[in-house]
């Protein structure tokens, strides 16, 4: 009974210390990670294993970020906040349920499980750009905070902090449109460059409402294909068969059409997108990479190709063997876990 009385005093305890210590925080959690890594093919049910303690140290993560948010006065909640937790929660997990459920029930309850966790997180996400209105909805939504701007001098306080991260820098003049700089975001002296602050203009012809609408239109299509992806192949794979290459192409199709919808309009120069948006945009080209080792073309194609690479380097590179030759054994098991098509 003492025990369960001081539980709620641990973890006063334990949030009190996240709170003062975020930088040193992120060193246990890489910890963690690294135990899922080692734990791999070293037990019984390793991979079962490996992917619990890996899901459970990305929960913690999120858990500790959501007290430095919280203690640091830098957590701006919106309505969409509950939808973008849960659908986070079940990003870190599904490999996790996916692997359990295989071991417990078969082929059969994996892909049970498959099919309702791609559901849910395609329902999730359509809600989040239909209903709450975002505008691309970032892997994971939850991002991971950066703790590293977290440096407090001797002049700065929390409150200060939270400014910086809630409020805007400048505003703009409604009669002359000139960009002002707030006195609370003015540098030091000594940094000041004493040049106007650039106006930032979206749009730079006649019709700037019609071509807003389009562009919203646009990137409206090419977000909503991104998200149905999943859901799309996993109906082809299901039509055609695991094995072949149309729901491969299907996939690779979908991708390269949204990511064209959302190019600007080359006669107008128009370019919308924000910089987190160009971000994201940017990480979805790099994963497009992700084709050359998943099924089929990994097996037809690339496969034997990876490995005479990495023969090649443990054999000629010094000290090259330690990570090659792992990765050789396991890349199978992990190109057949983690490179799904339906993963977005």
């Amino acid at each position: 009974m003492s025990v369960l009385l001081s539980l709620p005093e641990l973890f006063n305890s334990y949030k009190n210390w996240v709170s003062k210590n975020p930088q040193a925080i992120g060193d246990w959690e890489t910890s963690a990670k690294l135990v899922s890594y080692f734990v791999a093919g070293r037990i019984n049910n390793s991979h079962v294993v490996s992917e619990l303690i890996l899901c459970l140290s990305n929960l913690l993560v999120m858990l500790n970020d959501s007290i430095i948010k919280k203690n640091w006065q830098i957590d701006s909640s919106t309505p969409a906040d509950r939808v973008k937790l849960w659908l986070t929660v079940v990003e870190y997990s599904e490999v996790f349920c996916e692997l359990s459920a295989k071991k417990l029930w078969g082929t059969a309850g994996k892909w049970i499980v498959i099919v309702s966790i791609q559901v849910f997180k395609c329902i999730a996400r359509l809600m989040l750009i239909y209903h709450y209105k975002e505008s691309i909805v970032q892997n994971p939504p939850v991002p991971v905070l950066d703790r590293k701007s977290l440096k407090p001098n001797e002049h700065t306080t929390v409150g200060d902090i939270a400014q910086t991260h809630l409020e805007p820098q400048s505003f703009t003049l409604k009669r002359s449109g000139r960009v002002v700089r707030k006195v609370d975001a003015s540098p030091p002296i000594t940094m000041r460059r004493w040049k106007p602050l650039l106006q930032v203009q979206a749009f730079t012809c006649e019709n700037k409402e019609d071509i807003e609408q389009v562009l919203i239109g646009r990137h409206l299509v090419a977000e909503t294909i991104y998200i149905t992806k999943p859901i799309v192949h996993l109906a082809s794979m299901a039509y055609f068969g695991t094995k072949t290459w149309k729901p491969w192409m299907i996939s690779l199709a979908l991708d390269l059409s949204s990511l064209h919808l959302y190019r600007p309009f080359k006669s107008n120069k128009i370019n919308s997108l924000t910089p987190h948006q160009r971000m994201q945009l940017s990480r979805r080209i790099v994963a497009l990479l992700f084709y050359l080792i998943r099924s089929p073309f990994y097996e037809k194609q690339s496969e034997d190709k990876i490995n005479t690479l990495l023969t090649a380097l443990s054999k000629h590179v010094p000290l090259a063997g330690l990570v090659c030759n792992p990765l050789i054994q396991y890349l199978p098991f992990w190109q057949d876990t983690y490179f799904y098509m339906w993963s977005t």
